[in-house]
């Protein structure tokens, strides 16, 4: 197949993006986990081919042109966000790999290819697809309860605030994570950033119209809570938008949108898109220079999570253990699972589970986000650290109960999951990524004082 030299550059970086993707793809399937299969992230699917098509525009202007020498500073960079890949994705840092990730692809354009501001933006565009902003819900949640409580100071309506629920005589609303703005501030970001690229090269007005599109965005999310209460209030909360609300919203902002693009036309100064012969590189070779190619091939296939899982243990999921008894932990994704037996004492767990986890990234680990260490159908009484483990004692109507759970690492033992992060990275800077979980259940007589007393006695239980 004959290609255009004017679009050989583009071949080049599609193929760069194919094989930095294939040698990660544990990392892609942690991004179609959290990112493309959560509703907040539903434009995710859009960014890749906005990105695609930003670099088939430059190539095709002229904008995209391969490198002649060795870029060092570009060689360290790619080199240092590699190591941090390797780093972060042993131990299982989600925003470290996810951003490291980024990095690799955005040094390895620089590495590539001449260096322009405008040449590294449809990379850097990828950050919306990556499930980051998370960050930022409870501080948009708590703006959006102060701007609500506020809007509805006007409205003459009871009102009664407490942390994220406000109370109104129809009812009782809450200012939940998907509630916080989150979703539209990420589309005003992508969109607004993405006009900037395109039609504004004036800093002050780049930064006036982003501002906007920001301030717009939240204005928009609170506009919309507050009608939903109102609307609740004068229905008896009997209205169907109780129920489909974020449809609503999307009422709202499309138009804020319309509005924020027809002034923005009037900001516009140039068109990095059309075809102005002042603005193309002067012309160089159809093909990379191979000493790049080979230096950042090395670069990105040393750091690849791809090659690592070959590697890693992969044992299936031993559910008969887990049929076995109704009181256990609730853990989303773990590798195999196996009943102990424990050294003969006075007290013997009735639950005496290990967890293991491979490290392979999306396959869980012992601190992850969704597991919940007590039994179903019970409540926390309290909890405390003792050594290595983590008390938690725990009741179901009229019995009571002990747990503990320690994580553990290449033989060490710990109950804080800080520390246990901690470990996690020095195991990860000689590639350890493997870690165990050990979770117990007593059941008490009383007030679980002597269990709790005499396991701590028996810190080592397990065989």
């Amino acid at each position: 197949m004959n290609i255009p030299s004017i679009y050989k550059p583009f071949a080049g970086l599609v193929f760069l993006f194919a094989v930095v993707s294939v040698l990660n793809l544990p990392i892609l399937a942690t991004l179609w986990r959290h990112s493309f299969d959560d509703g907040t992230y539903s434009h995710a699917y859009l960014i890749p081919i906005i990105t695609l098509y930003l670099y088939f525009k430059l190539s095709a202007n002229g904008l995209l042109a391969y490198r002649e020498s060795i870029s060092y500073v570009s060689l360290a960079l790619l080199i240092g966000s590699g190591f941090l890949l390797f780093v972060t994705s042993n131990a299982q840092i989600s925003i470290g790999y996810w951003l490291s990730f980024l990095a690799v692809l955005t040094f390895g354009v620089m590495s590539l290819f001449r260096f322009n501001w405008y040449v590294l933006f449809p990379t850097l565009f990828l950050i919306f697809i990556f499930p980051l902003w998370g960050l930022l819900t409870e501080v948009l949640q708590a703006i959006s309860v102060t701007a609500v409580t506020y809007m509805m100071s006007f409205t003459g309506i009871p009102t009664y605030v407490e942390a994220q629920y406000i109370t109104i005589p129809a009812g009782v609303f809450e200012i939940a994570d998907g509630c916080s703005g989150l979703r539209y501030i990420i589309v005003s970001l992508a969109i607004s950033t993405l006009f900037i690229f395109m039609y504004i090269n004036n800093t002050k007005k780049a930064a006036t119209f982003l501002t906007v599109a920001i301030l717009g965005a939240l204005l928009t999310n609170w506009i919309r809570i507050t009608a939903l209460i109102l609307i609740g209030e004068y229905t008896d909360m009997q209205s169907s938008l109780m129920e489909d609300h974020n449809t609503f919203g999307w009422y709202l902002y499309i138009p804020f949108m319309f509005l924020l693009f027809m002034w923005g036309n009037k900001l516009a100064n140039h068109d990095l898109l059309s075809t102005p012969e002042n603005n193309t590189l002067s012309p160089l070779g159809s093909y990379p220079k191979q000493s790049n190619v080979l230096l950042l091939l090395v670069a990105i296939t040393v750091s690849s999570t791809t090659l690592k899982s070959f590697f890693i243990p992969t044992l299936p999921n031993n559910a008969d253990v887990i049929a076995l008894t109704e009181i256990q932990p609730t853990i989303e994704r773990y590798t195999s699972v196996e009943q102990l037996s424990s050294n003969a004492s006075d007290l013997t767990p009735m639950v005496n589970l290990k967890y293991f986890f491979n490290g392979v990234l999306d396959n869980g680990k012992p601190t992850g986000f969704g597991n919940d260490y007590l039994p179903k159908g019970w409540q926390e009484v309290d909890q405390e650290i003792v050594g290595k483990w983590r008390y938690i004692r725990v009741a179901n109507r009229r019995n009571a109960a002990l747990v503990r759970y320690t994580y553990e690492i290449n033989k060490q033992q710990m109950a804080s999951p800080v520390a246990f992060k901690k470990q996690r990275l020095i195991e990860a800077l000689t590639g350890k990524s493997e870690t165990y979980m050990y979770w117990q259940f007593f059941d008490c007589l009383r007030d679980c004082d002597a269990e709790k007393k005499h396991a701590t006695n028996n810190q080592l239980i397990i065989v």
